[in-house]
């Protein structure tokens, strides 16, 4: 009843702990873009501390940046879209070809971004309805909308696009950058999404288990096909911020790998591949990363196929980090500490626990200053650990001697 003695509250309240939030994988991505930040102002610091150089990395590498909001949804499903650099180049050449005939421009900016919602909607048709593979199917669909492209404009350009354009692209709001403006704001109204809403939370259970999901009045369907839409309008979002970044212009062979570039900016944000696992402030804080990595690695003369290695590189390493998880350490330690012998293990994490909570009372004594009772109790230590290295090397010996005994007999048949 409300208001009874009765009434409880079953939330898990855990306040802020200090060192969990230091090491959690989002603040270790800030370590490491201030340490980008440092290696840049040590080695070229004539540049660094040059007027307008950080703003000239920051706007050049937040063209990617509305990809990469979408593809937080896509991967978080379990899905993936290697269409999407596609997408956008289709879409701005729509816009393009739009203002040449004398569309206004509001018009010719929304057709260019339905186009693409609409490539995103067939992508997610042939996911959510047909179950196509997701890889498959966009890799297929990439090469449709690219070769669309291809088609019309061939090897000629369009310039013809709204002035605002190249504003978004380069322009300053005061010492920030407007590109960077937009896409916190678009960041924050994506956090919201994600973490605060029930479509956020649908992705997620669908993306830890389509099967559950559907048993449990979710249309995995419906979900799968707004966020393929969501990833299309983002995608012509970002045909906006591409060409301003591009000075006004779009082509047929332009944007390529765009694509991998927002995906490793997700899955280095902390987006498991799997689905299901992430959070959105990680690509956020990632895709700044990519954007100092890129400019950091052209100072110190690396050559672009060399980047596109060491994105690759960076790409392998942090999906490896995502996989490694409690139970792969435990396996690791079975094989190799305790030969794969279950009853070493565990005779082993018993006696580890007895001297964890030994080790406890020793703090509490040295508080209280019981310094006999201190040296009785690291004795006990020295005890346990002795005694549990006796007898996991006897059952080594017995587990050495049975396979001895197996291999005996299989070479005697």
């Amino acid at each position: 009843m409300p208001g009874s003695n009765y009434d409880r509250d079953l939330s898990v309240k855990e306040g802020f702990v200090l060192s969990k939030f230091l090491v959690k994988w989002e603040m270790i991505l800030v370590y490491i873009l201030v340490l980008l930040n440092l290696i840049l102002a040590v080695f070229r610091s004539d540049l660094f501390f040059q007027k307008g150089t950080i703003q000239s990395i920051i706007n050049a590498g937040l063209d990617v940046s509305p990809l990469v909001l979408g593809m937080v949804f896509i991967l978080l499903l379990g899905d993936i879209d290697v269409s999407v650099a596609s997408q956008m180049i289709l879409g701005g050449m729509v816009t393009g070809l739009l203002m040449d005939k004398g569309v206004p421009w509001v018009i010719a900016v929304i057709c260019g971004i339905l186009i693409c919602m609409v490539c995103g909607a067939f992508n997610g048709f042939c996911v959510a309805f047909i179950k196509m593979p997701a890889v498959i199917t966009t890799i297929s669909t990439s090469m449709l909308y690219r070769g669309i492209v291809e088609i019309i404009l061939g090897e000629n350009s369009l310039k013809n696009f709204p002035k605002w354009y190249n504003k978004i692209g380069w322009f300053n709001v005061g010492p920030i950058p407007l590109s960077m403006i937009l896409f916190l704001i678009m960041g924050v109204i994506f956090c919201f999404i994600l973490h605060r809403t029930p479509f956020g939370r649908k992705v997620y259970i669908v993306g830890n288990n389509p099967t559950c999901a559907n048993y449990s009045g979710i249309s995995v369907f419906k979900i799968k096909m707004e966020v393929f839409i969501l990833m299309g309008f983002m995608a012509g979002i970002g045909s906006i911020f591409f060409i301003g970044r591009m000075g006004g212009g779009v082509s047929s062979s332009m944007g390529t790998g765009y694509e991998m570039t927002a995906i490793a900016c997700a899955v280095l944000g902390g987006i498991s591949t799997n689905g299901g696992k992430g959070k959105m402030y990680g690509p956020i804080i990632a895709t700044f990363i990519m954007a100092f990595l890129t400019y950091t690695l052209g100072l110190l003369g690396v050559d672009p196929n060399s980047k596109k290695i060491f994105t690759g590189v960076i790409l392998i390493i942090t999906i490896l980090i995502s996989t490694i998880n409690k139970q792969m350490i435990k396996d690791i330690k079975l094989r190799t500490l305790y030969h794969s012998n279950k009853n070493i293990e565990a005779l082993n994490d018993r006696t580890n626990e007895q001297i964890k909570d030994l080790k406890k009372q020793i703090a509490a004594c040295r508080k209280s200053g019981k310094s006999q009772e201190i040296s009785k109790l690291q004795g006990q230590i020295a005890s346990l650990k002795k005694e549990c290295d006796a007898e996991s090397a006897k059952l080594w010996e017995e587990q050495k001697a049975d396979e001895a005994r197996a291999k005996a007999r299989y070479s005697a048949k």
